[in-house]
Order: C-alpha cells, then sequence, then structure tokens
C-alpha cells in the first residue's frame, strides 16, 4: 500500500520564495511516516518547496491542514478526488472545525490518530472507509521517521525538531493549544526523546513543547539526560520557570541557550481579557527576566496585539520592555481568532468578527485583522504591528543586542544564530506583509 503525505503551504507573493525563517523541519510528517506499517510505502510532497505530483499512483493522501493552511489544504484535496484518490485530512484546524475539513476529504482525523491511522489504512483496504475517526491526545511514537523529507534536508532551517510534550495546563482563551488539550498536559517517555535526539543530523535542538515545565519531575530527568550529549537547544517556557533558580541552572547545564516566551502582553487588563493573568501572581516580572538571563539564557519573546486595551501607547510601551531586555528576538503579532476558542467565539457573540471564516475569505493576505479591535481601527493595528516591529528589528537596535547577546554567552554558534536570525527578520518584516494566503500556488512556484 501507498501513502502519500502532504503539507500544504501557507502562501507566497508571485516572483518571491518562501520564507526562509518558515522553512522548519516538517516534524508532523516524520511522526505520522512513524506510524504507518513498516511494508507501507510513502511519499511526502512539501507544498512550501516543491510542485505537487497530482498525478502519482497512490492509495491514500494524507493532508495535514492547520487554520492559515485550510484554503491550500481544501484546492489540493480537491485536485486529488477529482482523479479517484483518498484525501483524508487531520491536524489541529480538522479537530477544531470538524464539519467544515468534511466537506473537503474523504475522511477526517480528529484529535491525535494512535492506532486509528492503522485502522484507517485497513478499512481503504476492504472499502470500508469510515467518514470520521476520533482519537484522544495521546503521544503514540517512538521515534520520528525523518527519512520521509531526507531529500529535502537542505531546504530546510539546520534545526533539528524533536517533539517532547503536548498541551498545556494554562488555559489562555485566544490558545488553540489550549482547546485541543483540554488544558492538559502529556509527555514522552525520556529515553524515547534522547535516542531520537541521539540520531537526529542537526545538533542544534528546538524541542517542540507548549510548555516544558508542566511537569517538573519529568523536565528534571530530560535535562539531566540531555546534559549527557552536550548538545545546544532551546524550547518555550511559560515565564513561571524562573521561580526555580535550580532548574534554570540545570536547563543551561544542559546546553540550553534560548527560551520562547509568550508574554503576550504587559497590560494587566489584557491579560485578564485572554485569562492570562495568572503571570502578575508570579512576582515581579522584570526581576523573573533577569533570573533567565543571568544564568545565560537569552530569551525570544512574544507579545500579542489587538486586545481591548491596545492602543499605539501599548506598542510604546512594549518596545521600551523590550529593549530594556535586550530580547534575543520578538514577534509582535497581532490577535488571531482560532476557531473553537473562547475568543472567537466571544468576538462572535459581540459581531466583532469581519468575516466569520477569514482562512476561506477571498483574498484574505497574511498580517489582515480579522476582527475590530476596541481601541483602534483594524487598519491602524496592521499598521503598528509593523511599524513597530521594524523598530525593534532596525540595524543599530541588532547590533546593541548583539553585543548583549556576546556577554550572555560566548558560543560562537549562538552568536552567529543571533546575527543570521537577526537580519534575517529585518527583510522578513515586509515580506510577511501581504501574503495571499491559501491561493492557487501553481503559478507561483520557483
Amino acid at each position: 500500500m501507498k501513502v502519500t503525505f502532504i503539507l500544504p503551504a501557507i502562501g507566497k507573493k508571485p516572483d518571491e520564495r518562501y520564507l526562509r525563517s518558515w522553512l522548519m523541519e516538517p516534524l508532523t510528517i516524520a511522526v505520522l511516516s512513524a506510524l504507518l506499517p513498516k511494508d507501507c510505502e510513502r511519499e511526502f510532497f512539501d507544498d512550501r518547496i516543491e510542485g505537487i505530483d497530482y498525478e502519482t499512483d497512490t492509495d491514500a493522501v494524507l493532508i495535514t491542514v492547520e487554520t492559515y493552511t485550510a484554503k491550500r489544504a481544501y484546492y489540493i484535496s480537491e485536485q486529488f478526488r477529482r482523479r479517484g484518490k483518498k484525501v483524508i485530512m487531520g491536524g489541529y484546524h480538522a479537530t477544531l472545525v470538524p464539519g467544515e475539513v468534511k466537506e473537503h476529504c474523504d475522511a477526517i482525523m480528529i484529535n491525535n490518530c494512535g492506532e486509528n491511522l492503522r485502522l484507517l489504512l485497513e478499512d481503504i483496504k476492504t472499502g470500508m472507509l469510515k467518514k470520521e475517526y476520533i482519537g484522544k491526545p495521546c503521544i503514540d511514537y517512538k521515534r520520528a521517521d525523518r527519512s520521509i523529507y531526507a531529500k529535502k534536508m537542505k531546504k530546510y532551517l539546520p534545526v533539528s525538531l524533536v517533539e517532547t510534550g503536548r498541551g498545556c495546563f494554562h488555559n489562555c482563551e485566544f490558545c488553540s493549544i489550549a482547546k485541543y488539550y483540554d488544558s492538559g498536559y502529556i509527555h514522552r517517555e525520556v529515553q524515547d526523546i534522547i535516542d531520537e535526539m541521539r540520531s537526529c543530523k542537526h545538533k542544534l535542538f528546538f524541542l517542540v513543547d507548549d510548555s516544558i515545565f508542566s511537569n517538573k519531575s519529568f523536565a528534571r530527568e530530560l535535562f539531566n539526560e540531555i546534559k549527557k550529549l552536550k548538545v545546544t537547544w532551546t524550547t518555550q517556557i511559560t515565564l513561571d520557570i524562573a521561580k526555580d533558580e535550580e532548574m534554570l541552572r540545570l536547563m543551561k547545564e544542559s546546553g540550553c541557550e534560548m527560551v520562547l516566551i509568550g508574554f503576550e502582553s504587559i497590560n494587566s487588563g489584557n491579560l485578564k481579557q485572554m485569562n492570562k493573568e495568572w503571570t502578575a501572581r508570579l512576582g515581579e516580572r522584570d526581576e523573573l527576566i533577569e533570573l533567565i538571563h543571568r544564568v545565560g539564557i537569552s530569551i525570544y519573546a512574544s507579545f500579542v496585539f489587538g486586545f481591548d486595551e491596545d492602543t499605539e501607547e501599548s506598542f510604546q510601551r512594549t518596545l521600551e520592555f523590550t529593549r530594556k531586555h535586550q530580547f534575543f528576538v520578538i514577534a509582535f503579532n497581532h490577535l488571531l481568532t482560532f476557531p473553537g476558542t473562547p475568543t472567537y467565539r466571544t468576538f462572535q457573540d459581540e459581531g466583532r468578527l469581519i468575516c466569520d471564516k477569514w482562512w476561506l475569505e477571498e483574498g484574505y493576505t497574511f498580517g489582515t485583522i480579522s476582527f475590530v479591535p476596541k481601541s483602534v481601527s483594524a487598519e491602524e493595528l496592521r499598521a503598528l504591528c509593523r511599524k513597530y516591529k521594524k523598530e525593534f528589528f532596525r540595524f543599530g537596535s541588532i547590533l546593541s543586542r548583539g553585543i548583549t547577546c556576546f556577554k550572555r554567552t560566548k558560543k560562537l554558534y549562538i552568536n552567529f544564530a543571533y546575527w543570521y536570525i537577526n537580519i534575517l527578520f529585518h527583510f522578513e518584516v515586509d515580506k510577511r506583509i501581504g501574503i495571499p494566503v491559501g491561493e492557487n500556488l501553481e503559478e507561483v512556484k520557483k
């Protein structure tokens, strides 16, 4: 039996390449491949970097769907179904809005695959394919199958993505992950993680986890084992880890050089609106940040704008905050109304959605605001995100923070990564704005 995996692209402008910073390893595909029977023939098309062979001889087409890629995924599915191929869709978007996704495929996989993937393939063989296969949040593989995209490795950033856990025990209202995992957290076996890290080509790792500190005993065991590998890694955490200085030092000793923290906002009213006011109970935010920096770990700070109390002053204050702490890199994103989240339902009830399904809207582009903000207009919000992101990534700022980065760590690899990422982001600020989401890419591929 032959299975064809498809990873849809978000989109790209005519005559331009897909954004370099978006070209991470497609870990989801490697995980799915690991769940297939060993005698199953595999094929993978990465829509971000290559054309799709719609004439390929295959028994099943598996497409992973995110909200940003839904429109493109539906187009790809249509092309295969016209040719008589069975198309199965899964992913976060399929779980959040299954009714919509079902209209564009032969079968849908809700939640994580588990044994359902093998069951689905058996049903295809017997001609008994069901319309939906419902799983449960789980981690059901020992090692991702990176051989599925080995021929494409040179296209991806030289970072190995290794999953450690799924979910987060917090319940932020705008977060699709919190909805997907019902504010729960599950993790892999430590030995499976270590074995996979040993097998990876690139020794700079991003440990894929929404909140690796959710289980402290697991995190401590994992960091102690990673320490033996003598590798460099980064991951995503919540600020509360800074309350445990011993854990911070263990992270650093094990090779952690940077963490991504979703601050979202420095405005207490906005934090309350997004159900993230628990961060205000952690103590002095500046002190916690300095604790992380003091042990030599840099921070990728992420912020979201568009909540009810956000004005241009919010951007100004946040920019000052980022300058004060000399963050490694930042993200100034506008609020996204992901379907199925409390934020989406609230805006829908208040009549503030500009369009109910922005991800399918004709002409929708990356950076377009899909709702009506309270304190600024939608166009102002979009312009402010661009303005202050450009200010953070101007060359003077990059130089100043680069000096600080060198003081925090003397590792040449990290300092090189700092300059590469910041200069890349400097030139990508405007390139991101206006990318057509989900448009037919066949005419614009390079």
